[in-house]
């Protein structure tokens, strides 16, 4: 018996509006009943995840932002990370000041912003995140998980920005108008790695469930990974299992299937 699941959201647990079916709620309250772990292992910051917790009742582990933060809700407490400090970044931030490109900060529970415009805002609400306007970023004592540039105007010129990327970071995504820094060690599987040695779980005890490139290492590394019948044909040719999509409770079907 598969002891802990690793499951996505987009795409795999919500439907394409963004909901959980009462099937899929059903299989993962079962699921734990049966004292099986699960994990919600997810790009979403955590305040994006706040309706999806309260809709599940959970009390379980989150790893959000594809892997920076662990969180465990019953008490949200940060119990993994991987951050970076607010120096890493001050050069970044001082040439964002200067020619007046938006960027924000997300820590484990919040996201900062020194300045928003109309458009900033309807995106953000989009998205389900709610910013906080802090006059100095530089002055947060909070360790940060992810720095995204933005240019909704799409002036462009920025991109070519004259300075070294530390180290310890890398480029989580690098568009023509959007651009995003992580720690450089940073993804759900060593997130979800740390977690298993924690709960003594073995690897081939270990069950993922997902349906894009952000999901395709857990899904290899479990030892049962399992891709959603609307996933690109490429994961699905890496998963030892296909469900059924997102819209036909694929999550349900795969823990019919090799958890109940």
């Amino acid at each position: 018996m598969y002891k802990f699941v690793a499951l996505d959201l987009d795409g795999t647990l919500l439907n394409r509006d963004g909901n959980i079916s009462e099937k899929n709620i059903e299989a993962i309250r079962k699921a734990q009943d049966l004292g099986v772990h699960i994990v919600l292992a997810t790009g979403r910051y955590y305040m994006q995840t706040k309706r999806i917790l309260d809709q599940l009742d959970f009390k379980g582990i989150l790893v959000s932002n594809d892997g920076t933060a662990t969180i465990n809700t019953a008490n949200k407490s940060l119990i993994g990370e991987y951050s970076f400090s607010i120096e890493d970044i001050a050069p970044l931030i001082h040439y964002c000041r200067r020619h007046h490109i938006h960027f924000s900060l997300c820590t484990a529970f919040d996201v900062y912003v020194e300045w928003l415009e109309d458009a900033h805002e309807q995106q953000y609400q989009v998205y389900e995140i709610t910013p906080t306007i802090h006059r100095d970023v530089l002055s947060i004592q909070e360790k940060i998980m992810k720095c995204t540039i933005g240019d909704l105007n799409k002036v462009g010129g920025w991109q070519k920005i004259p300075l070294p990327v530390p180290e310890r970071l890398r480029r989580r995504i690098d568009l023509e108008f959007h651009r995003e820094y992580v720690h450089a060690q940073s993804n759900k599987t060593r997130a979800l790695i740390r977690l298993l040695d924690s709960l003594n779980v073995k690897q081939s005890e270990m069950m993922a469930i997902g349906d894009y490139y952000n999901d395709l290492d857990m899904i290899e590394f479990a030892g049962l990974g399992i891709a959603m019948g609307n996933a690109p044909d490429d994961i699905k040719a890496m998963a030892n299992d296909v469900t059924l999509s997102n819209d036909e409770d694929g999550v349900f079907h795969a823990f019919s299937k090799y958890i109940f």
